[in-house]
């Protein structure tokens, strides 16, 4: 059992591999828990299965330090934290590696891993990003623009009028009253931008990338995004090949 948890802005996501296929238990990001009711966490979901080891990425720095020492009494082991520069069968082909998002490498990793390359990861959580995997594992570079639900409560927050809207499939393209105006204006908004950055790279590039689709609103989008794979736990899949190669090492 490898205990693989991913703390994004929104949500906490903990795989528990035992196999290919993680077994994950999704919390809430905020507010931030004591570091017995982690374990606690843990512990529900090991039964008489004890980890071998853990790994842990975080795009919240407050958080990190409490589930480092979590998984530390959980495991009896130091987590080992995702970071590029512990990728050595990948190139990133970046200005700043060691400023690449953790979870951005995970997800590139993943993809890379089941899919191979070029490949294209969009992952649609707090953030939207896209990253691009040319061949032969070469981290090209990416997008990031607001996610789904940010550009929903933003315009909610800096707007006099307009309501928070929930997310789901729009009735159409063409809204007639403001939530579905929102809605639409939201997914396929979202759906046109990706669309139009993922074939500005293709040409620019020379290549056709095959597009992962992940993250929360992954299976909302899969209607409205081309995609050959849809994969909501690649981040974690990325993960388990990050700690068997270093735990190996």
């Amino acid at each position: 059992m490898i205990i693989a948890v991913d703390i994004g802005n929104s949500s906490i996501n903990i795989g528990f591999f035992e196999d290919k296929e993680p077994i994950v238990r999704t919390i809430p990001s905020h507010p931030l828990r004591g570091k017995d009711e982690y374990i606690r966490i843990f512990r529900e979901n090991l039964i008489d299965n004890p980890p071998q080891g853990s790994i842990i990425l975080s795009v919240v720095p407050g958080h990190t330090q409490t589930l480092r020492e979590a998984l530390l009494e959980v495991t009896e082991k130091e987590p080992i934290e995702v970071r590029a520069s512990m990728v050595d069968f990948m190139v990133f082909d970046l200005d700043d590696r060691e400023g690449l998002g953790s979870d951005r490498v995970a997800s590139a990793v993943g993809a890379y891993m089941l899919y191979g390359a070029p490949s294209v990861v969009v992952d649609f959580g707090t953030a939207t990003t896209i990253n691009f995997i040319a061949e032969g594992g070469v981290f090209k570079g990416g997008s990031i623009m607001p996610g789904l639900a940010l550009m929903a409560e933003v315009l909610s927050k800096r707007t006099a009028k307009l309501p928070l809207v929930g997310l789901k499939p729009p009735k159409s393209s063409l809204g007639k009253r403001t939530e579905d105006s929102i809605l639409s204006g939201i997914i396929y908004g979202s759906a046109g931008a990706v669309e139009r950055i993922i074939s500005e790279v293709e040409n620019k590039e020379g290549m056709r990338f095959k597009i992962i689709l992940t993250g929360g609103g992954a299976n909302l989008m899969k209607d409205y995004v081309r995609h050959d794979y849809l994969e909501p736990y690649l981040t974690l899949k990325g993960m388990r090949f990050i700690y068997e190669k270093n735990a190996r090492a």
